[in-house]
Formats: structure tokens, sequence, C-alpha cells
């Protein structure tokens, strides 16, 4: 009888090991990550003075006295993958400052040579870049469509 209880407990133990292992190694591969997309610098006109790009629908601004945005799904209480959406990572390999915008609108200055990442909603987004000089050049990326989902990694490399 004690040989059968250890018999028991033994199959037991390696049973929860083996699933505890599947589980585990499930969630290590939800996240897809696709190729590296490299975008390279494209020159773009001067635009003192009235100039505007039209791939730019909200440029930077400052944050309004005593105004707080609500927090997004994945921010208030419990995350979850489904709220996560799609990561967009990426990687200024340039020596510039170079500002991100995601479907027109500004989402952050990267510093030279930096990585970022980002989240997004699922579905299709538009990626753009830009680097601004101070004689009113400017070079840019993109504008780059990509569709994503829950999970998936974007990786975007910007160069010279």
């Amino acid at each position: 009888m004690r040989m059968k209880n250890n018999f028991i407990a033994m199959f037991t133990t390696t049973t929860l090991l083996a699933v505890a292992f599947i589980c585990t190694s499930g969630k290590a591969s939800a996240q897809t990550k696709e190729e590296p997309i490299e975008l390279k610098a494209q020159a773009g006109m001067t635009t003192r003075g009235t100039k505007t790009d039209k791939n730019i629908k909200v440029d930077e601004k400052p944050n309004k006295a005593g105004e707080s945005a609500n927090p997004p799904a994945g921010k208030a209480g419990t995350r979850s993958s489904a709220a996560a959406g799609c990561r967009v990572e990426l990687d200024n390999s340039t020596g510039w400052f170079i500002k991100v915008y995601v479907d027109g609108v500004f989402r952050g200055t990267m510093g030279k040579w930096d990585d970022s990442y980002l989240t997004v909603l699922p579905g299709e987004t538009t990626v753009y870049a830009r680097a601004d000089f101070d004689d009113g050049s400017y070079k840019y990326w993109g504008p780059k469509l990509y569709s994503c989902g829950p999970g998936k990694i974007i990786y975007f490399k910007m160069s010279r």
C-alpha cells in the first residue's frame, strides 16, 4: 500500500510539473515579434513659416495646468493582455532627436541613439517619425502603415 501511495504522489508531482512547464512556455511565446522594419531617413522640405507636414495631425504641446486625462484600460487597475494591445519597439540608430507620431498624433521624442517602445490599440496604425533641424529642414521616416493585434510586437529601426 505504501508503494502505491508513493507512486501516486510521484505521478501527481510529475504531472503538475509538466502542466506548469507547458503553461509557462505558452506565455513566453504569446508575444510574436516580426522581422525588423528598417526605415531610412528621407529629406523633407524646409518648413520655416507657414508650410505644414501633412503626416502630423496633432503636434507636441504642453500639458494644461490642473487638467489630467483618465487612464486607458491597460493602466486602470489590473492589467490584462487583451487590453495591452500591440507593442511598437522603436530603435533610433541616428545621432538626432526624433519626434514620433502614431496616427498623426505626437507620442514622444526619442533621444540620440535611443530605444523606446509604445503600446497602441489593435488594428491598423500609422507610424511616422521626424528629426527637425535648426535651419528649418528635416528628415523623416514613414509614414508606415501596419496592422497588429494583442501580444504582437512591431519593430521599427530608424537609420540615416
